[in-house]
C-alpha cells in the first residue's frame, strides 16, 4: 500500500508540471490578446468575451487570472513596463558617459510615446488617474523607471558633467513631460526621431557643466 501510494505521488508530479506549464502558457495568450484589444478598441469598448475569444480560452477563464476587466488591464501594462525597464537597463549599461546614457534615454523614451502610443494613453488615463494609483504596483514600476533617470544625473552631477545647482527631480519632470509631448502629441518632423535628438540637445546644453570627459559621451559598441 505505502509503495503504491509513492508511486501515485511520483506520477502526479509531472502532470502538475505540465498543467503549471499550461497555465503559464495560457496567461501569455490571454495577455497578449488583452493588449491587442485594449490598443484597438479602448478600455471602455474593449469587452472581455472578445479577449476570450483572441486567447481561445472560455470567458469565464479569463477572471481565473484577474477579477476584473481593469485588473485585466492593470497586468497587461505592469508586463509591458517591466519588459521596458529591462531593456532600458541594458541599453544603459551598453553606454559610456552620462551624456550618453541621456542620449539613448531620450530616444527610448521619445520611441516609447511615439511606437507604443496606444498602451501610453491607457496608462495614463485608466490607471494614473485612478485615486490609488499612489499605493499601487505600477506606481512603483514609475518609480523604478524614472529613478534611472535620475540616477543618471545624480552621477553626473557628482562627476561634474553635469552643473552642481541641477536638481534632478526639476530635470526629471522636464526631461519626461517634454519627450511625452513630443511623441504624443508633436506633429511633422517633431514626432520623428530627430525631434528627441532635438530636444536632447537643448537639453544637454542647460545642464551640461561644459567639463569634458574621458569617453566624449560615446556608446559602446
Amino acid at each position: 500500500m505505502a509503495g503504491a501510494r509513492k508511486t501515485s505521488k511520483e506520477d502526479a508530479s509531472p502532470r502538475r508540471a505540465r498543467a503549471h506549464v499550461h497555465n503559464r502558457d495560457r496567461e501569455e495568450d490571454i495577455l497578449l490578446a488583452a493588449r491587442a484589444v485594449f490598443e484597438e478598441r479602448g478600455f471602455d469598448a474593449a469587452s472581455v468575451a472578445e479577449i476570450a475569444r483572441r486567447s481561445r480560452v472560455a470567458e469565464g477563464t479569463i477572471y481565473l487570472y484577474s477579477a476584473t476587466k481593469r485588473e485585466l488591464l492593470q497586468k497587461v501594462v505592469t508586463r509591458w513596463y517591466e519588459g521596458l525597464i529591462a531593456e532600458i537597463e541594458r541599453g544603459l549599461a551598453a553606454c559610456d558617459g552620462v551624456e550618453a546614457k541621456l542620449r539613448y534615454f531620450a530616444e527610448r523614451h521619445f520611441r516609447l510615446h511615439a511606437e507604443d502610443a496606444a498602451i501610453g494613453r491607457l496608462t495614463v488615463r485608466e490607471l494614473r488617474s485612478v485615486p490609488d494609483y499612489p499605493a499601487s504596483s505600477l506606481h512603483e514600476l514609475n518609480r523604478r523607471y524614472t529613478r534611472l533617470f535620475t540616477g543618471i544625473v545624480r552621477a553626473g552631477v557628482a562627476s561634474g558633467e553635469i552643473h552642481a545647482g541641477v536638481r534632478p527631480d526639476i530635470a526629471r519632470d522636464m526631461f519626461f513631460g517634454a519627450l511625452e509631448h513630443l511623441g504624443m502629441g508633436g506633429t511633422g518632423r517633431a514626432r520623428r526621431g530627430d525631434g528627441a535628438l532635438a530636444f536632447f540637445a537643448l537639453f544637454w546644453r542647460a545642464i551640461a557643466s561644459g567639463k569634458p570627459t574621458g569617453d566624449n559621451g560615446r556608446a559602446r559598441g
